[in-house]
């Protein structure tokens, strides 16, 4: 799977339009605009939400997909759309869902960028495993450039 620019000018992500932008620069202005913690509820609000519609949609397009063919194709979305490298680990049905994103496109753990980098999964494991999950302890290793991030039952 690759990202495709089309002869119209659109870049298609998993045959879906997206726009590049700076996610650091966007972060920081909204952060500025708003203060960070409302900035992380406004950004909270819509990665959540973008995520359960992304699951919806792509279980409409292939409805015999399983949960770890979806959680795949997402990682593999995050990756060629410039967020980082994704991974999901989820020991135990009872343990937090740990998600690490190496190279990450935003590399903070408060505000906008806290929640464009760990929403969207929220969401989206949300809707597939039938939890409803928040974003918890995030830290940032700049040794590895690494965040990670635990996302816990409501």
């Amino acid at each position: 799977m690759t990202a495709v620019v089309s002869e119209r000018g659109e870049l298609l992500i998993l045959g879906r339009r997206h726009i590049a932008i700076d996610a650091e620069a966007l972060c920081r202005h909204l952060d500025n605009c708003v203060g960070k913690k409302v900035a992380e509820v406004i950004m909270n609000n819509h990665e959540t939400q973008k995520g359960k519609e992304d699951v919806e949609e792509m279980r409409r397009e292939n409805p015999q997909a399983s949960v770890p063919e979806i959680l795949d194709l997402m990682i593999q979305e995050d990756r060629i759309s410039g967020m980082g490298i994704t991974r999901i680990i989820r020991a135990e049905a009872t343990e937090p869902i740990i998600v690490e994103i190496n190279n990450p496109a935003v590399a903070k753990t408060d505000g906008s960028a806290k929640s464009l980098a760990f929403s969207y999964w929220a969401g989206t494991l949300s809707l597939l495993f039938g939890i409803d999950l928040v974003v918890s302890d995030v830290s940032y290793d700049q040794s590895m450039n690494q965040l990670r991030g635990r996302l816990v039952p409501r």
